[in-house]
């Protein structure tokens, strides 16, 4: 049976769909959590007094920190908590036995896991919208700015997947990369990637820094496409800075796997 098939790939979707279901309850607090947290911000920022020259507008921060959960969840992913235990417990003895690679299958059950989550966030997010939608604008969007978005969401769970797998894989040497990954994966981006503070309202060279590494276009970039603040210029060279990413991390995420496997000893599972 040829596993990378269709069907195959689909079936193993599709079990990952029932385990996530059996927990139900969690995704809902984490869904809670996902949406609270930007609420918060955005009330903090129309609270306080706006600096001068600061691009955004009481409608433009209420968009962002309203679309902000939603790209938080669809570019997430949980790798380095499910591969770290993995190794820890001896349970990655079972997936190196199976015919598909075990990356593919972190890969699938982030793919259901986002998908879950997204189900429980769309409600709450409808309500927060109903609850503000006279005081956004959309009258900007465009088939071709919705292509874009979409696209910006694609690459931006990309990224993310292709930091986090080459944090992970770093559990074949360190005991614990949680707390690395709350740094490089957690902090960084939050403050880099605009979960904190919008990245187009970063001073020029703090901007300038946050446009040339990955943390961006997992969560802002989609946003300021949606939000009609990039030309289609900028649009195609953050599509570019971001794949580059990828492929470096990528590579990055092949040679770690090649040399963890080689030191790798199979105990408990």
């Amino acid at each position: 049976m040829n596993i990378f098939a269709a069907g195959g790939k689909l079936a193993v979707l599709a079990a990952y769909f029932k385990i996530i279901l059996t927990y139900r309850g969690m995704l809902l607090i984490h869904g809670l959590r996902l949406l609270l947290l930007p609420m918060v911000l955005a009330s903090a920022w129309l609270s306080i007094e706006k600096a001068p020259g600061n691009p955004y507008t009481d409608s433009d921060y209420l968009l962002y920190y309203l679309l902000v959960p939603l790209i938080m969840n669809l570019t997430d992913s949980r790798i380095v908590f499910k591969f770290s235990l993995a190794v820890k417990d001896g349970s990655l003895n079972r997936e190196l036995l199976k015919p598909f690679p075990p990356l593919l299958g972190y890969l699938l059950e982030s793919i259901a896991n986002n998908t879950m989550q997204l189900l429980y966030l769309i409600p709450f997010s409808f309500a927060f919208w109903l609850f503000v939608r006279d005081r956004i604008v959309l009258a900007h969007l465009q088939p071709s700015l919705l292509i874009f978005f979409v696209a910006a969401i694609l690459i931006g769970w990309l990224a993310r997947l292709a930091v986090s797998g080459s944090i992970a894989l770093l559990s074949f040497w360190i005991e614990d990369v949680t707390t690395l990954n709350l740094i490089l994966n957690g902090g960084i981006w939050a403050l880099l990637g605009g979960m904190i503070v919008p990245v187009a309202t970063f001073p020029e060279r703090i901007r300038y820094i946050a446009e040339l590494l990955p943390y961006r276009y997992m969560l802002s970039f989609p946003i300021e496409i949606f939000s009609g603040r990039l030309s289609t210029p900028e649009i195609y060279q953050g599509f570019a800075t971001a794949l580059l990413w990828i492929i470096v991390f990528s590579v990055i995420m092949r040679i770690i796997w090649k040399c963890g496997l080689k030191t790798y000893t199979a105990y408990g599972g």
